[in-house]
């Protein structure tokens, strides 16, 4: 047997003994305070709890940790470490880890026949290094992504992980930049590491996991960085056609949110002089979605008017929006126009047939009211301008049928159209 084959024999049996008598033959019970405050120290800026600082060995794990580095016992070695020595422990092990790796080292098991691969190089390095980026975002996101670079021969785990830290620790600007006056997104931690293109991608696929998890606002802020602003569109019109009518607080504060949200964006990126976005939908063939985004902010204005009792302001906004039919002549291409909105302005018709039939309701009995004061000159324009309302609650009865609302409760609907109407005779 050659000199070789006895060493590896010898280290083999030395770490199956060092496995079997395991970390209490090594390590000591009573506790150290001045490894317990280093530990508390790292823990702390990790986010973890002191209160786990008496369950941390007194040599912080490497004790147990020596004897398996002796005998080749490098994985177990590391996850020993990393798990028993605390906030300390993992970033020793992470560390001990890089440069195993940098100078080539696999991060394994020995033994004679053939090294454990179950906590390989391929599984172990990378759990350490997100484990230990994921400790130091909560205070530095810059240089938990910094770590997390150290796995881009990693592929899709990288990007996975750079997606994980833009949506847990919502470092938006600092990792992915802010748009510039042309559209242009700027200073971006990312881009040291990726090209635009790439980014981009990160970042839409990051805004699809936010949608995922409920976390719409932080997906409509993604989209904007990532300059997907078909997909923006399609989630704000999506939100705000959902809380265009509401009826509980929480809904109106959501309704406020998303409206105050589009408003900014609309300040910011669709003011006079900035084209991009318009240059973007236009180029994918999606202007319709800007189309319905403007449409539904103002149908949000139509709403608050009406909820104010602004009637007379609420129905010249609505006669403005020319989604309504004016006369006889008119019904046809209305009835075309309505068919061709967005799916998510049909849905909520009704609500906007219903409150501009009240709003003409109320329109009609004030000047009514009034009219009973008027002169005899004035009257003959008064009685005019009646019968014009009047035509137009009986216009707008007749295309409330024709449209064919696509919702269950279009019974209710016609019902309260057709009572309110009968107010106006």
């Amino acid at each position: 047997e050659s000199d070789g084959n006895k060493m590896e024999a010898a280290i083999s049996r030395l770490g199956m003994l060092v496995n079997e008598w395991g970390p209490s033959y090594f390590e000591e019970d009573d506790g150290n305070e001045g490894f317990s405050d280093a530990t508390d120290a790292v823990a702390s800026r990790s986010g973890e709890s002191g209160g786990a600082r008496n369950e941390i060995p007194r040599s912080g794990g490497w004790a147990y940790a020596f004897p398996l580095l002796a005998s080749q016992q490098y994985a177990t070695a590391l996850a020993y470490l990393a798990e028993a020595g605390g906030g300390l422990g993992l970033l020793q092990a992470t560390h001990v880890a890089l440069i195993m790796d940098t100078m080539g080292l696999p991060i394994d098991d020995f033994s004679l026949d053939g090294r454990d691969k179950s906590r390989s190089t391929q599984t172990l390095f990378p759990m350490l290094v997100t484990s230990y980026s994921a400790s130091l975002q909560g205070s530095d996101a810059g240089a938990a992504l910094q770590y997390l670079m150290v796995l881009s021969r990693q592929g899709s785990l990288i990007k996975e992980q750079v997606q994980r830290l833009l949506l847990e620790t919502r470092q938006f600007e600092i990792m992915a930049g802010k748009i510039e006056a042309d559209g242009s997104r700027t200073n971006a931690a990312l881009d040291a590491h990726f090209s635009k293109t790439e980014v981009s991608s990160i970042l839409a696929d990051a805004a699809s996991n936010a949608m995922r998890a409920g976390k719409a606002a932080d997906a409509a802020e993604l989209l904007v960085l990532s300059g997907k602003f078909s997909s923006l569109f399609m989630l704000m019109n999506r939100e705000l056609a959902s809380y265009l009518v509401v009826s509980s607080q929480e809904d109106f504060d959501k309704r406020q949110f998303w409206f105050n949200a589009a408003s900014q964006f609309h300040q910011l990126h669709l003011s006079p002089g900035k084209t991009y976005v318009v240059d973007t939908l236009n180029a994918e063939g999606c202007m319709s979605l800007g189309n319905t985004f403007q449409l539904l902010m103002n149908l949000i204005v139509f709403f608050d008017r009406c909820r104010d009792h602004q009637w007379e302001g609420a129905w010249d906004l609505m006669d403005n929006l020319q989604l309504l039919p004016k006369n006889d002549s008119e019904m046809t291409v209305k009835v075309e126009a309505f068919q061709e909105l967005d799916s998510c302005i049909r849905q909520v018709f009704h609500h906007v047939i219903l409150a501009s039939m009240e709003a003409l309701c109320h329109i009609y009995k004030s000047l009514k009211q009034a009219g009973s004061s008027v002169s005899f000159d004035q009257r003959n324009a008064v009685e005019h301008n009646l019968l014009g309302l009047q035509t137009r609650a009986r216009l707008l009865v007749i295309f409330s049928r024709l449209i064919n609302l696509p919702n269950s409760g279009n019974a209710d609907t016609f019902v309260r159209l057709s009572q309110l109407e009968k107010n106006m005779m």
